[in-house]
């Protein structure tokens, strides 16, 4: 079996976190950078640590966001956005501008 390239994979947890990164980091944390690279970074680094959860239809990403509507999982995807932030803010992939 061959797989296709032009089936459309999808890891629905990016847009779940970067809804919890623009609706609960960016009003509540005075970021140190906030250019898009370091916002950027530290979704990345949020998604490289929380399972991913893939589909390959929006059926499957609503069912995807349904379970996430669930206050521990919620949690747990906040708990990552901060540690990221942090990681990114001690260790920012570019200079600050002074």
């Amino acid at each position: 079996m061959e797989f296709a390239r032009a089936s459309s994979v999808f890891n629905a947890m990016e847009p779940i976190v970067v809804s919890f990164f623009e609706e609960h980091i960016l009003p509540n944390y005075s970021l140190k950078c906030g250019c898009d690279k370091c916002a950027t970074d530290i979704i990345v680094l949020t998604l490289n640590h929380l399972k991913p959860q893939y589909t390959s239809t929006q059926a499957g990403q609503a069912y995807i966001k349904a379970l996430y509507m669930n206050p521990q999982m919620q949690s747990d995807i906040l708990q990552e956005l901060t540690r990221s932030l942090q990681i990114v803010e001690s260790k920012p992939q570019h200079q600050l501008a002074e």
